[in-house]
């Protein structure tokens, strides 16, 4: 059974509009596309429960994470100073399939703070991809890809009217990695007639280990998996027929 392990924060920096980079000086030997489950060490003074975020760098022996403060418990978290410990537990759940990435022609699209996961996933590539990011205010954290991508394209639904989806299209790509709101990534899979497509799918969570079904999601066989047990990461075709 995995256990938490306990590490200082040692960055807690506000990048964009209620958007938050955190590093943790925790070593995680995750894989991209997996995720881990958060909480404050001392949860009793700090009614903070157990969150899911995926991994966006796990190097040099410090786990980075971004979040976007949407509720109280990410209000918290944005309050939290340098050297304040915190509970990991991880990595958990599958991440993304890399065996037959080589040589081949990939993008990495991006939806809001689904962005947060695909930085790994570009740095551990062996063949760099093209990054397309959508955001519906001002983009974030788009010039971190940059050194590890072909290209970096990127739009903003506020300013210029455009979705990702607008971007580029699937069928110019052997392989997709993806992550997102679900309609972006459901667009991304019926717009496409030859990409082998793989998303990471988000979902609230109680446990992160598939004990408690609070991730359930219904796929195309109208089956029931959990989004932390046997994903995060899926083939499209499994979630949308």
């Amino acid at each position: 059974m995995k256990t938490y392990k306990i590490g200082p924060i040692t960055e807690n920096t506000k990048i964009s509009t209620d958007i938050y980079k955190m590093l943790v000086d925790v070593n995680l030997d995750a894989k991209p596309g997996q995720f881990f489950m958060f909480r404050t060490e001392d949860f009793r003074n700090e009614p903070l429960l157990s969150r899911p975020f995926g991994v966006c760098d796990d190097e040099d022996g410090k786990l980075t994470l971004l979040y976007q403060v949407v509720g109280e418990g990410t209000e918290i978290m944005s309050g939290l100073k340098e050297g304040h410990k915190v509970k990991i537990l991880g990595p958990l759940g599958n991440g993304f399939d890399l065996s037959d990435s080589k040589d081949k022609k990939i993008a990495i699209v991006a939806g809001g703070i689904g962005i947060a996961p695909l930085l790994y996933l570009a740095k551990i590539l062996e063949t760099k991809a093209d990054f397309f990011a959508g955001f519906t205010y001002d983009p974030y954290f788009v010039d971190e890809f940059k050194p590890y991508v072909k290209s970096v394209s990127y739009t903003s639904y506020k300013n210029d009217g455009k979705l990702v989806t607008d971007l580029f299209d699937p069928n110019d790509y052997d392989i997709i990695y993806a992550c997102g709101p679900n309609p972006m990534l459901k667009a991304i899979h019926e717009k496409n007639k030859k990409a082998k497509i793989q998303v990471s799918m988000e979902a609230h969570m109680a446990c992160g280990i598939g004990a408690c079904l609070g991730c359930t999601v219904e796929n195309a066989s109208h089956d029931f998996i959990r989004v932390c047990k046997d994903g995060p990461c899926f083939d499209s075709k499994e979630v949308f027929g």
